[in-house]
C-alpha cells in the first residue's frame, strides 16, 4: 500500500499458513492421501522460559509441507494453556495465523504496538525471534518471524 495511507506495508509474500488440527499424525495422513501433500517435516517445540517473549510455556507438535510458494503449517498443541490450545477450545479445528518473514522485525513490532495491537504470544526457536498479533477487529492472527521462514530453499 502506499505509504500515504499510514497503512503499515507487509511484505508482498506469505510465508506460511498456521493450521491448528486436534491430530496432526491424522491431518497428515490425509492431506498426504487426498492431496498429494509432502513430503512433511515435523518437529516438537517447547521454548524454554527464558525464550518465551510473551505468554506461557507451552508445548506444540509442527509439521510443515509446501504448498506451492507457501508453506502449510500444521500445529497440535501438547501441554499448556496456550493460544492453539484455546483456539481448538473455542473455534475448533482451522485457519488460525498467517506468517510474514521480516528484515525488519524490531521496526515491525514496533509499528504494530503504536498502533495498539497487542502482541499475543512471542518466542525463540533457533535463535530467531517469532511473535503474534492480534490484529482485530479482523481477528486474523499475524505471526511475525525475524528473517527466517519455514522450510526455505537450501543454498
Amino acid at each position: 500500500m502506499p505509504s500515504d495511507t499510514g497503512a503499515i506495508a507487509l511484505p508482498s509474500s506469505i510465508d506460511h499458513l498456521g493450521v491448528v488440527v486436534k491430530d496432526i499424525d491424522k491431518t497428515i495422513e490425509f492431506l498426504s492421501s487426498m492431496w498429494g501433500l509432502g513430503p512433511w517435516q515435523s518437529l516438537e517445540y517447547s521454548p524454554h522460559k527464558d525464550e518465551i517473549i510473551v505468554g506461557e510455556p507451552f508445548k506444540i507438535k509442527i509439521a510443515c509441507a509446501k504448498l506451492g510458494p507457501v508453506v502449510l503449517e500444521l500445529i497440535q498443541p501438547l501441554e499448556g494453556r496456550s493460544l492453539w490450545s484455546q483456539f481448538l477450545e473455542t473455534k475448533g479445528e482451522g485457519l488460525q495465523h498467517v506468517a510474514f518473514n521480516l528484515s525488519n522485525w524490531d521496526e515491525m513490532v514496533s509499528k504494530l504496538r503504536e498502533r495498539g495491537s497487542k502482541m499475543v504470544a512471542g518466542g525463540v526457536f533457533g535463535g530467531k525471534r517469532w511473535c503474534y498479533f492480534d490484529t482485530k477487529p479482523g481477528g486474523i492472527i499475524v505471526d511475525f518471524m525475524d528473517n527466517f521462514g519455514f522450510m526455505e530453499e537450501e543454498k
